[in-house]
């Protein structure tokens, strides 16, 4: 069954795959975010261009039966580049250099609409474009930092366990066999004859 996890790496993988097929050589680092923007800059920048994914939040479920609801959820990919030329060229890019504003292109071109079925997963709704966000325009030290968050909305089926099913498992033990037993005398208690039927197990 899906969860986040399994669809923040299949949103990376996704991305990643586009690196060995050589199609974004361009890129030196795609992976989950961790907060690095808020760490120390100069050593981020290192790897850029760079490509980071973050789980957004929820909006509110929907409850399609007892036990199924729909969550609508939102994740972020986030691009960054830099450039040693001015403010403008790391959003369009110079030279050998790649913008954000490329970057992000290829980025929405790859995963709207895709529901990534490519990475063996099935039951999520394709992912839709959401806002686009400004994170990072300004410089460090030499060098222009660039960084821009592309919102995607998906859903998915939540199913939950069932519980009386599981509890009936839990308190009733599995039955072997079954004794039987034959009283020829209406009510006087004494067993006449017993038999122990043993159940089939397949």
């Amino acid at each position: 069954m899906l969860n986040l996890s399994i669809i923040e790496q299949a949103i990376k993988a996704e991305m990643a795959a586009q690196i060995q097929s050589k199609k974004w050589a361009w890129i030196r680092e795609i992976k989950t975010y961790g907060g690095e923007l808020d760490d120390d800059l100069e050593a981020v920048v290192k790897m850029f261009p760079a490509i980071w994914i973050t789980f957004d939040g929820s909006k509110s479920p929907e409850k399609l039966s007892y036990n199924k609801t729909r969550l609508p959820i939102t994740f972020v990919v986030m691009v960054g580049a830099r450039s040693v030329r001015n403010e403008e060229a790391q959003r369009h890019g110079a030279g050998r250099d790649i913008g954000t504003y490329q970057m992000l292109d290829n980025v929405q071109r790859l995963l709207a609409e895709n529901d990534l079925s490519s990475q063996g997963i099935s039951g999520l709704a394709p992912l839709e474009l959401g806002r686009v966000k400004t994170i990072f325009n300004h410089k460090v030290r030499t060098q222009s930092l660039s960084v821009l968050a592309q919102e995607f909305h998906t859903s998915y089926t939540v199913i939950a366990s069932d519980r009386d099913r599981e509890r009936e498992s839990e308190d009733t033990p599995d039955m072997h066999s079954i004794n039987l037993d034959y009283y020829f005398q209406p009510q006087d208690d004494i067993k006449d004859a017993s038999d122990l039927v043993q159940l089939d197990q397949h």
